[in-house]
């Protein structure tokens, strides 16, 4: 039994590259209050209890995981990408340090990179999660462009040509509502810094990092609980537009939107969640089964929102909205049909499950295997790109 388990496994990996078109690394990039696979103490933001990055890997991609700022802008996170990826010094740039008073080039964001040939030539496939899409798609833009004054490897030279692809999963390319319903979920966000990076450094073993350096509000050895809450407060950080919560908006993603441009040469992909269900002719939203319960008060305020552009943005997933999360708004799309096609976002397809349960979390082993069968198509589908 074993043997032929074994032989099935191996007939599958030599097929998935005697097979494909291309061999391109993909890159995966979670989305708000995300983490690393060295962080929270083994439980993978993709995958749960299993290891997503390992379980692709098994199948024959090559597969990396990113770890960058959970609650930091699109900007800094997609230079954090960039850097990790191709190795080298973060440098968030000469304007926006001066515009938000960061630290430029933080010491401990210095990195080997874990494909350091990327290049126009050994482009990557990304597959992202929630804000890692605006991020993915920040780093799109960041890549395309020469910015005048600017020194950096990224930022001062066009790289067109690095990426293959852009996958968005549950990605709120137009805001989500969620955020000026709940203006308060910042301060909640500084809330929890303190009390992860009080966990971290008191000898529990990379649980969790706010990766707050460029900010200068990192929790120093020794240093006392209620004194880095009240340094971080009184940071620009609190203030920021230079934050999640801000291209998060549906203002913030708006304004995004109107400098992106999509590329020609790139395919795009975008599968949406829901986990809610139309209760009446007024066209608001309440959770369905597929709701975990934890969602279920974030959801309602989404589903009853009086404030949304129409009744389509009461779908939701929990977090965000599920018409927010097939294109953006101003760049060409349609429904995937099977055949990939560049410079267009292709709808796949769109899955019945919440914003957590889409990345493995909090799913029943029959729901999981489900999930993985998910990312394995689609990858087999990446690899299939000419």
């Amino acid at each position: 039994m074993f043997r032929s388990l074994f032989f099935i496994s191996w007939i599958f990996i030599f097929s998935t590259g005697l097979f494909s078109q291309n061999s391109c690394p993909i890159i995966l990039i979670h989305g708000f209050l995300g983490w690393g696979r060295d962080e929270m103490a083994g439980y993978y933001y993709w995958g749960g209890r299993t290891d997503l990055e390992t379980e692709l890997k098994s199948a024959g991609f090559e597969v990396y995981t990113v770890s960058v700022g959970p609650i930091s802008s699109s900007w800094d996170r997609a230079i954090e990408t960039f850097y990790q990826i191709k190795g080298g010094q973060v440098d968030y740039g000469n304007d926006k340090t001066e515009e938000y008073g960061i630290i430029q080039k933080p010491k401990n964001k210095k990195y080997k990179g874990f494909y350091p040939k990327w290049d126009a030539k050994h482009p990557v496939h990304i597959i992202s999660h929630s804000q890692g899409g605006q991020t993915a798609r920040m780093l799109e833009m960041l890549l395309k462009r020469s910015i005048p004054g600017e020194t950096s490897s990224l930022l001062s030279n066009e790289h067109y040509g690095w990426i293959k692809s852009i996958t968005t999963i549950s990605t709120p390319h137009n805001g989500s509502t969620l955020v000026p319903i709940m203006m308060d979920v910042f301060p909640f966000a500084l809330n929890l810094a303190p009390w992860f990076g009080g966990i971290e450094i008191e000898n529990i073993d990379n649980l969790f990092s706010f990766d707050l350096e460029q900010w200068g509000v990192e929790r120093y050895p020794g240093e006392p609980l209620m004194e880095y809450y009240h340094r971080i407060g009184d940071s620009p950080l609190a203030k920021s537009k230079n934050l999640c919560t801000w291209d998060l908006s549906p203002k913030g993603s708006a304004e995004f939107n109107q400098n992106y441009s999509i590329d020609p040469d790139i395919y795009y992909f975008s599968f949406s969640t829901y986990a809610t269900r139309s209760e009446n002719t007024k066209g608001t939203h309440r959770p369905d089964s597929k709701m975990s319960f934890h969602l279920w008060s974030t959801s309602l305020l989404m589903g009853y929102d009086n404030d949304a552009p129409d009744t389509t943005w009461h779908e939701n997933d929990g977090v965000c909205n599920t018409v927010s999360m097939t294109h953006p708004i101003g760049s060409p799309v349609k429904t995937f049909d099977g055949t990939p096609q560049k410079g267009i976002w292709q709808m796949c397809e769109k899955l019945h499950m919440d914003h957590e349960a889409v990345i493995g979390h909090l799913v029943s082993k029959r729901e999981f295997e489900n999930i993985i069968v998910i990312y394995n198509e689609h990858a087999k589908l990446l690899y299939s790109l000419k």
